[in-house]
């Protein structure tokens, strides 16, 4: 794990980037001080957490800025959202006898199709058998199926 530099085993160099042993006081490769060293680790932590800081300050000002404009923006469009809202309803329940009323023609339509149509095909039905028994006994002569 690290942090600008840190890690578990000790820092990294600030000059040459090589890690630094926890007791060393000069970098083993360039010689760059560790208090050197230590002082850029904390002025960039320092300057991190005054940027975190200062962008978190900025953003809740923008938010309490933006607050007024978001309000008034719903205050706007409620009025609008209630209206769609209550010709929706308007709608349905205008369209709702018409709807029942083509759903049951549509089944009347149904029903008399069926009851018209019914006893051609149970004559139909009737034939088609017979043809089959006819055929039947012209393929097999003698025997009785």
């Amino acid at each position: 794990m690290s942090f600008l530099g840190t890690s578990v085993m000790g820092m990294n160099c600030h000059k040459c980037g090589t890690l630094l042993p926890a007791e060393a006081a000069y970098c083993p490769s360039c010689g760059a001080p560790r208090s050197e060293i230590d002082h850029f680790v904390r002025e960039t932590e320092r300057a991190v957490i005054l940027a975190l800081t200062t962008g978190t300050e900025a953003l809740d000002r923008a938010a309490k800025d933006l607050q007024p404009a978001f309000d008034k923006a719903v205050q706007t469009l409620r009025p609008a959202v209630e209206a769609v809202g209550k010709a929706t309803n308007d709608v349905v329940v205008a369209m709702t006898p018409a709807a029942e009323a083509t759903v049951r023609v549509a089944r009347e339509v149904a029903d008399k199709t069926i009851a018209a149509v019914k006893p051609a095909v149970t004559k139909a039905t009737e034939r088609t058998g017979q043809a089959v028994h006819k055929i039947r006994e012209k393929v097999r002569p003698g025997r009785q199926p």
